[in-house]
């Protein structure tokens, strides 16, 4: 505890720490906003940092491409499930946080529009909020493809063909997102390096500037007041 309150009270002399603990810890919430409206955001978040925590632990094991070759990808995900220790428990949180994640997600944006939280001034957290939740499905969407079995390959050719609208858009525009996505002609070793970058570096440095909107919008505005 003497260690505790030294490192407390040196931080606290630097930064206000305490001062930052306690205005969340003990800050007013009005009574129109319900228990799910409140917890809602916040269980989003923890579902958030735990992706982060098991992907960064998968990734320790997790080869996406060898020298052009995908093969690696599947044999390391074989190796997590059936030999790495506690492997199969990690991608199994990791798999369903991501499925909990969506439905959670989902849940609060639609008590959010219940409440009228795009009206204004929220207008603009709202569309952050939105933002993030699409940052959440190309999260789905890019990780799907990483373990490359032919679950993943198949659907996520099929997918891909679907979001190039190909029976919408002109055959030039069609094909232009059908490479730019899948970095060729096919679904191969291109696609998947580009869906596990995506996937490790791009949105979640997305989806954290995202989220640091958000919270500061929201922690200025408070809670919508329902109509």
């Amino acid at each position: 505890m003497g260690l505790q309150t030294a490192a407390v009270n040196w931080l606290d002399e630097r930064f206000p720490l305490v001062e930052a603990v306690d205005a969340e810890l003990y800050r007013r919430v009005p009574n129109y906003a319900t228990a799910l409206y409140r917890y809602l955001g916040g269980i989003a978040v923890m579902l958030i940092v735990v992706e982060f925590v098991t992907g960064f632990l998968l990734g320790i094991y997790y080869v996406p491409d060898g020298a052009g070759n995908p093969a690696p990808a599947y044999a390391s995900v074989e190796f997590i499930q059936h030999t790495a220790y506690l492997g199969w428990l990690i991608r199994g949180i990791h798999f369903w946080g991501a499925n909990l994640l969506l439905v959670v997600a989902l849940l609060h944006m639609t008590l959010v529009f219940w409440n009228g939280g795009y009206r204004a001034p929220r207008e603009l957290n709202w569309m952050v909020g939105v933002l993030i939740f699409l940052v959440i499905v190309l999260f789905s969407f890019t990780g799907s493809l990483l373990p490359w079995d032919a679950n993943s390959y198949l659907a996520r050719a099929r997918e891909i063909s679907i979001i190039s609208g190909a029976s919408v858009l002109p055959d030039n525009v069609s094909g232009f997102i059908k490479y730019l996505v899948q970095g060729g002609p096919l679904v191969g070793p291109s696609t998947l390096l580009r869906f596990f970058m995506a996937h490790v570096f791009l949105l979640p440095a997305v989806i954290s500037l995202l989220l640091f909107i958000h919270f500061r919008i929201a922690r200025r505005q408070g809670p919508a007041e329902p109509a």
